[in-house]
């Protein structure tokens, strides 16, 4: 049994893949920093594309393509609650008068 064929290996290619495709977003996201754009969309789209350079990552290199459903909803649990809390907390980056502090 030396010579059992693995089910999960990942060849050469699929690496390569992984390695282009996330050059292609890796460019699209500093290209999206300089772009002339609102700052809301730029930010949105910019978390767009981490998030699923996050799930490229995870289903090549975390082998969770392969895994269970449960498994993988165990994985994606804790994005899921930050992007929960972090659509609580950022209107308040936003700012008002309310928010100004001032030094005496």
């Amino acid at each position: 049994m030396a010579h059992e064929h693995d089910v999960n290996a990942i060849s050469y290619k699929t690496y390569m893949m992984t390695w282009f495709w996330l050059l292609v977003m890796t460019m699209l996201a500093l290209g999206l920093g300089y772009a002339p754009i609102a700052e809301r969309l730029k930010a949105l789209l910019l978390v767009c594309t981490t998030l699923a350079k996050i799930l490229l990552i995870a289903s090549i290199f975390m082998h969770l393509r392969y895994e269970r459903i449960n498994l993988i909803m165990i994985t994606l649990a804790p994005l899921v609650l930050a992007i929960i809390l972090f659509s609580f907390t950022f209107p308040e980056t936003l700012g008002s008068a309310s928010h100004v502090i001032s030094v005496r």
